[in-house]
């Protein structure tokens, strides 16, 4: 599936967009946004949607942020609205009844309930519903994902690469998608570099020539795999104290307030790799 071009940033990019611009730090901003993607993916596995429809809703998150401030918007308000939307445009579509108290539950780690008619409930309701119109305004409408995860089933299959590896390597997809590699690369680059960290943990990466055949430059894979890479570093650092996990004011405001980062787990993405592989 050809991506669209106006989806593509250079990682200078990264430097100036509107979050960096209104006071936060790139490193404070990505870590806001991975604890965003945190809670799509621990709400879509209670709501046991597919893993494309959390993948996309990742997307579709980094996506937004490259148009609007985390200042104006709080990350779990989007996170909550991504879900929401990719819901709708990957056809697994969840009532608001089933899918706020999950949302709900999930971005306070459990310490609230949202009850359908409670105020926390009307809440969360009232801010997926309002956020939504301004989600789907920043993607132009356009909800279609070329998945790093069908692409990487795709090359694992053609390498024939070992069950561990691939399996490895799908759990560092969804890793990647809670960074902003997806609005930087293609989603095949993702794919590949998921596949070369999966190589250094469990062995068996693809024959020689491997990268060539996928059809994506040695380059380009390379700086994926060390921003990943780095990026697991700065959040190990953040966990144990040593570092900010969020802009000033991160954690205030929208219906998400007054919650940490939802859990992030290596291999959090929804679903498993499919047998073929």
């Amino acid at each position: 599936m050809p991506e669209h071009t106006v989806w593509r940033f250079a990682r200078a990019d990264l430097q100036r967009t509107p979050s960096v611009e209104s006071g936060w730090t790139v490193e404070q901003e990505e870590l806001d946004r991975a604890k965003a993607c945190g809670l799509i993916y621990s709400a879509g596995r209670r709501l046991q949607v597919p893993q494309n429809t959390a993948a996309t809703a990742c997307v579709f998150l980094q996506r937004f942020f490259m148009r609007h401030t985390l200042q104006e918007f709080h990350h779990y308000d989007v996170a909550a609205t991504c879900l929401f939307v990719a819901c709708k445009a990957e056809e697994s579509v969840r009532r608001l009844e089933a899918f706020v108290p999950v949302i709900a539950h999930c971005a306070s780690k459990g310490r609230r309930r949202a009850a359908v008619g409670s105020a926390e409930y009307t809440k969360w309701r009232a801010v997926i519903l309002r956020t939504e119109v301004a989600v789907l305004q920043a993607l132009c409408f356009d909800v279609v994902v070329d998945q790093p995860h069908a692409r990487l089933a795709e090359v694992a299959a053609a390498e024939g690469l070992c069950r561990r590896a691939a399996q490895l390597a799908w759990g560092f997809v969804g890793d990647c998608l809670r960074l902003p590699l997806a609005v930087v690369f293609p989603a095949r680059v993702v794919a590949c570099a998921a596949i070369v960290v999966a190589a250094r943990v469990a062995g068996g990466e693809p024959r020689d020539g491997w990268l060539e055949r996928a059809g994506v430059a040695r380059t380009d894979v390379a700086e994926a795999v060390q921003w990943l890479l780095e990026f697991y570093v700065r959040e190990a650092h953040a966990r144990m104290g040593g570092g900010a996990s969020g802009s000033t004011g991160s954690e205030q405001g929208g219906a998400g307030s007054e919650q940490g980062g939802a859990p992030a787990e290596h291999g959090a993405a929804v679903g498993e790799l499919p047998a073929a592989a």
